[in-house]
């Protein structure tokens, strides 16, 4: 049977440290299941903290999944319907039975899969616009159904790097595939993308996928699994 080998790091924006950052993740693997959510900042400027919302969603997720939830959509509907807070989030989750990785995907947040240094499988998003993803929460019409529902089957060291928008508006995929690459072990490496990510946002006149003269600042969540023999 196959599970996870993971190493998670969060990264937030420098002006929301002090409070953690807007993002959540839970990656568990005695339940082989990880998600990631990303809170929208919009609802600090109403009183709101936007990370709250986010966190409760994935722990709720995983409290679901906890219970027996197999379903993606459904551990996350169940999440949804649970969450009492204020705010709204993108979000993603996948769950790994028999070979198999169920997800969906609701957002921009998302994942790739990596197999033999190459992507198989790229992020899946859904947005109503530019800079504008579907989301979960109080007012938005999005349900988790409405995500990118999917599966795939895997293989031993298979590489799922799922991550908050903070990566993927900062660093093309063959980027994040080079630094798996050259790391070439876990330990760290979700740490590691992170880092260049960071950099890439900063740096001035840097081609990024969120823009040709620069990247975005922003938090960022990242989830690196391994898929080993167990």
């Amino acid at each position: 049977m196959l599970g996870f080998e993971f190493e998670v790091c969060i990264l937030p924006h420098p002006d929301k440290a002090d409070r953690g950052g807007e993002d959540a993740l839970f990656a568990n693997n005695k339940l082989n299941a990880l998600g990631v959510a990303d809170g929208v900042g919009s609802w600090y400027f109403r009183g709101v903290d936007p990370g709250i919302y986010a966190q409760e969603l994935m722990r709720l997720t995983e409290v679901a999944i906890q219970a027996g939830q197999r379903d993606p959509v459904k551990a996350l509907g169940e999440a949804y319907d649970g969450n009492k807070d204020q705010g709204t989030t993108t979000a993603c989750v996948a769950l790994l039975d028999d070979g198999q990785l169920n997800s969906v995907n609701v957002g921009d947040s998302g994942f790739i899969i990596i197999r033999e240094d190459q992507v198989i499988q790229s992020r899946q998003i859904t947005i109503h616009g530019f800079n504008f993803p579907f989301q979960l929460g109080q007012g938005s019409p999005d349900q988790p159904e409405d995500g990118v529902v999917d599966s795939f089957e895997l293989k031993p060291e298979d590489i799922i790097v799922m991550a908050t928008d903070g990566l993927w508006d900062n660093l093309f995929e063959e980027q994040v595939v080079e630094l798996v690459v050259e790391k070439s072990y876990m330990s760290k490496l979700a740490k590691n993308i992170a880092e260049e990510a960071r950099f890439a946002a900063t740096e001035p006149g840097r081609k990024t996928p969120w823009s040709d003269v620069g990247g975005k600042l922003d938090d960022i969540s990242i989830i690196a699994a391994r898929m080993v023999s167990s």
